[in-house]
């Protein structure tokens, strides 16, 4: 490869980047914009300190799902850093609020690529994650709506529905064969990403039960976390009644389902289908106009805290090398 081609390669690779940001950030936007006005429509008291400690909780509850993604590409025979694959995984959460659930696999793709220069490994890995935490979110929300919560039967019903929409493509067997498809060309047709197929299926192979049972334990502590995020910010409006404990099976299948839900829609962070159904759910609990504010309030400040980590985690990587060279 010519030193002229190497440039125009480099040039186009931070085009495509900056492109991406600029979508993410038009994406991200529309969500402030139309959250604030949702807000305007209502009077509302909020304590600030409860939302803070609502988004650590929301992206503390995120950091297993991103270990379980980092073990997946151990297991594809990759090895990028901790940090740097958490950096890509909360990077990839803000893709969601672009139409389409594209650009939160590329994001997550492009920024671990110094490590896995296999495409189809990344993109395998990335739909494993995501796959295993809707599935478990799925099957929460049906487990505990038909055990604790007074909903319609049609409710449990969708929400085993969705489990084993997502569940079923990264059973092991299933998800091998998925992803085995297309692997058969000679190496080189698709440039510096493809690898031999039998070295691809060799990897696969390393996707097994054992693997995707720590995939699932890191997802139920997720979606557990984001129940208490959500109790957080049930309290953050001033609602004392609802406890952290006695009503978590509440919280989990509000915040499991409606994501779930909002995540098979397509639509851009599930706008409309995730804050209808939380809302719809909380009603009972807390009165239509609380339900609204909480809805709307939650997705800010889980949008706030992606931002946040992702900016925390972009310093951090950048430095974390340079210290580790050092000794430091």
């Amino acid at each position: 490869m010519t030193n002229s081609s190497r440039s125009y390669r480099r040039v186009l690779v931070w085009a495509l980047r900056v492109a991406a940001l600029v979508i993410v950030a038009w994406g991200v936007s529309g969500t402030v914009r139309g959250a604030s006005a949702k807000l305007s429509e209502h009077e509302w008291h909020v304590q600030p300190a409860w939302l803070v400690f609502s988004g650590l909780l929301y992206a503390f509850g995120l950091v297993p799902m991103g270990w379980f993604w980092n073990r997946t590409l151990f297991a594809l025979g990759f090895m990028p850093p901790f940090p740097a694959t958490l950096r890509a995984y909360f990077l990839g959460h803000l893709g969601k609020y672009v139409p389409g659930k594209a650009m939160s696999v590329i994001l997550r793709v492009a920024t671990v690529r110094r490590w896995v220069p296999s495409m189809r490994a990344a993109l395998s890995s990335a739909l494993v994650e995501t796959l295993t935490m809707m599935a478990v979110g799925g099957l929460l929300a049906g487990v505990i709506s038909a055990l604790v919560l007074p909903v319609e039967p049609i409710v449990t019903l969708a929400a085993f529905a969705m489990a084993c929409v997502a569940g079923v493509p990264v059973l092991p067997p299933v998800f091998r064969r998925l992803a085995s498809l297309g692997i058969s060309q000679p190496p080189g047709n698709d440039g510096e990403d493809a690898i031999p197929a039998s070295d691809f299926e060799q990897r696969l192979a390393q996707v097994d039960y054992r693997l995707l049972a720590s995939g699932c334990g890191s997802a139920i502590v997720c979606w557990l976390f984001a129940g208490l995020s959500l109790w957080a910010t049930v309290r953050a409006i001033g609602i004392v009644s609802l406890s952290p404990l006695h009503d978590l099976p509440l919280f989990v299948a509000a915040a499991a389902f409606s994501v779930v839900a909002g995540f098979l829609s397509q639509l851009p962070a599930g706008l409309g289908v995730r804050d209808g159904l939380l809302i719809k759910i909380l009603v009972p609990a807390c009165g239509d106009v609380n339900a609204i504010v909480v809805a709307v309030l939650l997705r800010v400040v889980w949008l706030v805290s992606e931002l946040a980590v992702c900016g925390i985690l972009y310093i951090g990587v950048a430095v974390w090398p340079k210290s580790k060279s050092n000794g430091n």
